[in-house]
């Protein structure tokens, strides 16, 4: 076969190629060089605008607390909160440790950086695979203003650097596959993929999507079998990192370590799709139909040709695989054993997704692409700049409400909460405004107290003149990436911390509700 089917023994010709000719589908190239590079750098303007402004507004939430102290905390103390964490690898956090980390702003830059990486090494590959200028300028157009990917490029969390190398490891995996098998692609592509599976799990389903490139053209082309043994060399000396250290884990793991993720069921699976391409609120508005209409039919139009034409194509047929295979596997694994479906955990295959949807649209005339993949566009970027405008990308406010108990705290008082990570989160920005903390001072100390390690709480209440309780929002949402919907503080079925309440109805003198958590004072000599 030729190089774009299964037979992988060959160099690429003819670079030159338009993927898509007229000969196929009518189609011409209609983008010069100079076109393509003032189009990228206005989309990487507009990416880069998009993740970077006003980057430190929102408070760090819970996770990013967790961030902050394994980058920022003394080494055994960061190791001790990976550990118990359990299903964290530790490259990007301490990573971290190596650069500017003092402020909400510098742990994010980063992630927002990689995430402008991300657009350009999307444009990069679409016209390395595809040939196409116009092609790639629509893929970095996507991704610049996909609300999914700004959301988590301005989040200290390792998903843009996830995004990033899953790129990285595409373009090194297919030079070796078109015949470029240099000890410098070896390299990239060994190293590469080593960082990524020690970044994040999930990376994983690079290795099954490579794998399953290799199963289909396995009896086509004899000549794979060769370089297959270097790749599954490469592999192994990737995963050795992340293997040593799921062993160490595991060893080592808190039995109790809590599960918050619901396990999936099948209306999960449009609802991660709609994320992923349109970003997701929890409300369904009008203007989302358009939208929504297009990606459902790009995406099946885009996976029939993957399938239709994977003797032709590997290209589509890898990202067929890296699409369809993890969020099966993740989704068969949630149900029946144990649930890891949150959204987040997919940006390895985001990549795949937005090239799906390009390529199932792009068979149609220029005409009538032009018109869907715009509308995309026009709809992430409104659902971008209104969640800036009404501040539902703030998911937690902690600098308010730590603010507003060190302004109305007194001696005597005690702060109660429910377990370390909301402890870590109150007390980073209480520490920030309060006159006073937890003994710094024997007239004015003010007892800070987790509910898990309490086991009456009400003795604490007795030793309290008023008891200040501050209790993070219970909902979580696998799909959500902001602000989560409001919650009811005396309902005793969310938490332990909410059962509680439930009976000290009439001991709450006030509640302030921000963003994300709410605070009740209580007067333990109230009925």
């Amino acid at each position: 076969m030729g190089v774009h089917g299964f037979g992988a023994g060959s160099a690429v010709t003819d670079a030159r190629r338009v993927y898509g000719a007229e000969t196929r589908f009518g189609r011409r190239a209609t983008v010069g060089p100079s076109y393509f590079l003032v189009g990228a750098v206005l989309i990487l303007a507009v990416g880069f605008v998009l993740r970077l402004w006003n980057l430190g507004a929102a408070s760090l939430w819970t996770d990013e607390v967790l961030t902050a102290l394994r980058a920022q905390a003394p080494f055994r103390e960061s190791l001790k909160s990976l550990m118990s964490a359990g299903n964290q690898t530790p490259l990007y956090f301490w990573s971290l440790r190596l650069l500017p980390n003092s402020t909400e702003t510098l742990l994010r830059l980063p992630s927002a950086l990689l995430g402008l990486l991300g657009i350009a090494l999307l444009m990069a590959v679409v016209w390395r695979f595809y040939h196409d200028r116009e092609m790639a300028l629509w893929a970095g157009a996507l991704l610049a203003v996909n609300p999914f990917h700004v959301w988590l490029s301005r989040t200290a969390r390792p998903y843009a650097m996830v995004f990033a190398l899953s790129l990285t490891i595409t373009w090194a995996f297919f030079e070796l596959w078109h015949g470029q098998r240099t000890r410098r692609m070896w390299i990239v592509f060994t190293l590469a993929s080593l960082t990524a599976y020690a970044t994040h799990f999930t990376t994983a389903a690079l290795l099954g999507a490579q794998a399953m490139l290799f199963a289909f053209a396995w009896l086509a082309e004899r000549r794979l079998r060769p370089w297959f043994q270097h790749w599954l060399a490469a592999q192994v000396v990737a995963a050795v990192p992340a293997l040593v250290w799921t062993f160490v884990v595991l060893t080592q793991l808190n039995k109790e370590v809590t599960q918050w993720i619901a396990r999936p069921e099948l209306r999960d699976i449009p609802l991660t799709l709609w994320n992923m391409a349109l970003g997701y609120s929890g409300a369904f508005e009008w203007y989302l139909v358009p939208g929504l209409m297009i990606v459902t039919l790009g995406l099946v139009f885009g996976v029939s040709y993957a399938v239709g034409d994977y003797r032709r194509d590997e290209h589509n047929f890898y990202w067929l695989w890296l699409f369809v295979g993890p969020l099966t596997f993740t989704f068969l694994l949630s149900t029946l054993i144990v649930s890891i479906y949150v959204d987040r955990y997919f940006m390895v295959f985001l990549p795949a997704l937005l090239v799906l949807i390009i390529q199932g649209w792009y068979r149609f005339s220029p005409q009538t692409w032009r018109v869907a993949l715009g509308l995309i566009v026009v709809t992430s970027a409104y659902t971008v700049l209104f969640s800036f405008y009404d501040g539902s990308f703030r998911r937690e406010d902690w600098p308010d409400a730590a603010a507003y108990v060190a302004e109305h705290v007194q001696p005597g008082d005690a702060v109660l909460l429910e377990r370390d990570n909301t402890y870590e989160a109150f007390t980073r920005y209480y520490a920030q405004t309060a006159p006073y903390l937890a003994g710094e001072d024997d007239v004015q100390a003010v007892r800070l107290v987790m509910l898990a390690e309490m086991p009456d709480p009400d003795v604490l209440a007795q030793q309290a003149d008023r008891l200040w309780v501050i209790y993070r929002n219970p909902n979580e949402d696998v799909h959500r990436l902001g602000v989560m919907p409001d919650f009811d503080p005396f309902d005793p079925h969310l938490t332990t911390l909410g059962e509680w309440l439930s009976t000290r109805r009439g001991q709450v003198q006030e509640i302030r509700a921000f963003n994300g958590l709410k605070v009740l004072l209580l007067d333990p000599d109230g009925e």
